[in-house]
């Protein structure tokens, strides 16, 4: 396993696209600043000194379950900072929210070439030290806010060590290997949501998460899956 690290780059997610082709699989990259960070839905990702921000490349052999790999990551960075302290849940597909407000997020993204796929890249920014970020755009909250203190380094090889413990499985099983551990951090089940996801929002009560890591809603139309969108409730 390899980690690169800078003082400062445009996004480390960026940094891994341009840069596939010469990195080895299993490659960290880590920046401590980043000045042009983003997040789902190309929003902007506020990046200031303080956080734990790096993209994991992979280029897995078994490409079935590629979705899954990001539940996992959330799934890991969620389990790590419960065991620093902090009380943290799960909101699909891959936001981690303590007391509603945002601490983690994740940006997948995938590469391929005309002979299929080039590599996964697993963008992951953590609120660690910042005691301001009004400017997130959304209620968000860092360990420290929080009262919790921890080692950047230790809470990455923390999570690192917890998504490569199960990351063949997820490879060949799907989100189906971890469904249980993720419902377990998952409190939104039986309550109202709305999903926006581009086209129509959608609106019903949560069912479950189904083995394939699909939301599950009970709507006035019946029982709708949804693959990809933002939950907010």
């Amino acid at each position: 396993m390899q980690i690169l690290r800078f003082d400062e780059l445009d996004s480390t997610n960026a940094y891994a696209k341009r840069s596939c082709s010469l990195l080895a699989d299993k490659t960290i990259i880590i920046a401590q600043r980043q000045s042009a960070g983003r997040g789902r839905l190309d929003r902007k990702w506020i990046s200031q000194e303080g956080g734990l921000y790096f993209s994991l490349l992979l280029k897995p052999s078994c490409t079935d379950f590629l979705p899954n790999l990001t539940q996992l990551m959330a799934l890991c960075v969620c389990g790590s900072l419960r065991k620093w302290g902090a009380d943290a849940v799960l909101k699909w597909p891959n936001d981690i929210l303590v007391n509603r407000q945002k601490i983690c997020g994740i940006l997948s993204e995938a590469l391929f070439t005309p002979n299929g796929l080039q590599g996964v890249i697993l963008g992951v920014g953590i609120n660690i030290k910042q005691t301001d970020l009004s400017q997130a755009g959304q209620p968000a909250v860092s360990l420290k806010m929080l009262g919790l203190d921890t080692d950047e380094e230790n809470l990455l090889n923390d999570v690192i060590k917890r998504f490569f413990d199960n990351y063949e499985e997820v490879l060949q099983k799907g989100f189906d290997a971890i469904r249980a551990p993720y419902l377990a951090l998952f409190p939104y089940l039986g309550k109202q949501v709305k999903i926006k996801n581009g086209a129509q929002d959608v609106t019903g009560e949560v069912q479950t998460i189904s083995p394939e890591g699909k939301l599950v809603l009970k709507t006035p139309e019946g029982f709708i899956e949804i693959s990809i969108g933002d939950m907010m409730v």
